[in-house]
């Protein structure tokens, strides 16, 4: 008997430390790098372009610049953004960076639910929600590791769809 409580005692403990080591509740992993993406596989094509994740909503696009001079007002719901791909994850193409006028977005592809090209650097559309996000020293270094250059306050769109122009 004392076996076998010592033997229950000793597996909580062990499936505690890993929860621990991969990302517990106190640890949690990057947001948005909770599973590995699916292969940037197009789910449709047309507008010059290709689409990635699911399909997009009908939804006017905001130029990321116009975006960024007043961000609070447009965190409320999902919609459309626009503008220049200029940075994707090199590891995974779980994220890309999206700017217009000096202005711009990291968009992480919601739940790791699909990725896209790392090489695309073209004009694109996102629909999703966007949030004003500030990053602590370890999300700064986990991106910088993946090709980036973050800055300690980022705005933030969580995509579900996302049109890449001439892909």
């Amino acid at each position: 008997m004392k076996k076998w409580i010592a033997s229950v005692i000793l597996t909580t403990f062990a499936f505690g430390l890993q929860a621990h080591q991969e990302g517990g509740a106190d640890h949690a992993p990057l947001p948005g790098h909770q599973a590995v993406p699916a292969a940037p596989t197009p789910i449709a094509t047309g507008n010059g372009g290709a689409y990635y994740g699911a399909p997009m909503p009908k939804s006017v696009a905001l130029a990321i610049s116009d975006v960024a001079r007043q961000p609070d007002a447009h965190t409320a719901a999902a919609q459309a953004f626009k503008g220049r791909i200029t940075e994707v994850c090199q590891n995974k193409g779980c994220w890309l960076v999206l700017e217009d006028n000096g202005a711009f977005a990291r968009v992480f592809m919601s739940g790791h639910s699909f990725s896209v090209p790392k090489q695309a650097r073209s004009a694109a559309i996102v629909y999703g929600k966007l949030s004003v996000k500030t990053l602590d020293k370890a999300e700064i270094e986990h991106l910088s590791s993946e090709g980036s250059k973050p800055q300690a306050q980022e705005l933030q769109i969580d995509a579900t769809s996302v049109w890449i122009a001439g892909s």
